[in-house]
């Protein structure tokens, strides 16, 4: 496994500001040749977003709602195994509105890149994307599959525990862990699947979820996603 790639899991788990979450992903980024980063969060027409992309192209693409004709977002949502793509295989020709996406995100240096696409709860999906304003800068076989992803839930709910701080006691707070297992408990997972998608042991996610009960004065699994999710913390 690209050793960045376990030091980015590490410096996102430790952030504890916005400022810090886009530090490690932008050092990841530059490390491995792409200029920018972008997290996308779709729930049918409803999408979040967290990057550092020029404000400009940001304005651009919320103002255009281009989330529903992005090829990147539609090939994300279509499958779930990481993947390489480049503007120069969209559309070249016509006045069409993909057309229009394609030259405008090739003007604001958003050529190529990598994503990370996850199934997401309630039908939604979560990707990180790395992009770069060359033709090719492919690194998606350089990535565990299985660690990409433990990167885009550090960061998901890195983002929910920052946004939560002020609602919820410090005491109550969920380590990234500990919310990750609470994750896929909510998705059905037992603790030993839980334990082979994250590669820790059973012992450990069982661990993690007596632990959040714990917070949460929580009787039982199900007791403790409900009151999570009541908290916006899921």
């Amino acid at each position: 496994m690209d050793p960045n790639l376990r030091s980015l899991i590490d410096m996102l788990e430790a952030a504890h500001d916005e400022y810090m979450i886009k530090s490690a992903l932008r050092n990841f980024a530059h490390s491995h040749g792409y200029d920018r980063f972008a997290y996308l969060q779709t729930e049918g027409l409803d999408i979040r977003t967290f990057n550092s992309y020029p404000k400009s192209w940001q304005g651009i693409y919320l103002g255009g709602k281009y989330s529903r004709i992005d090829p990147v977002v539609t090939e994300a949502k279509r499958r779930r195994e990481i993947f390489f793509w480049t503007a120069d295989d969209w559309p070249t020709r016509g006045s069409s509105p993909l057309r229009r996406f394609r030259d405008e995100a090739v003007d604001h240096g958003i050529r190529c890149g990598v994503t990370i696409p996850v199934e997401g709860s309630f039908g939604s999906t979560m990707m990180l994307t790395f992009a770069s304003r060359e033709r090719e800068v492919d690194i998606s076989g350089l990535l565990n599959a299985k660690k990409a992803v433990q990167v885009v839930m550090a960061l998901h709910y890195q983002l929910k525990i920052i946004a939560a701080t002020t609602a919820v006691s410090p005491k109550r707070m969920l380590s990234p862990r500990e919310m990750t297992c609470v994750m896929w408990a909510i998705r059905g997972k037992n603790a030993l699947e839980t334990a082979m998608l994250i590669g820790i042991t059973t012992r450990t996610v069982q661990h993690h979820l007596d632990n959040a009960r714990k917070k949460f004065n929580a009787k039982t699994v199900p007791q403790l996603v409900a009151l999570a999710k009541d908290r916006g913390l899921v």
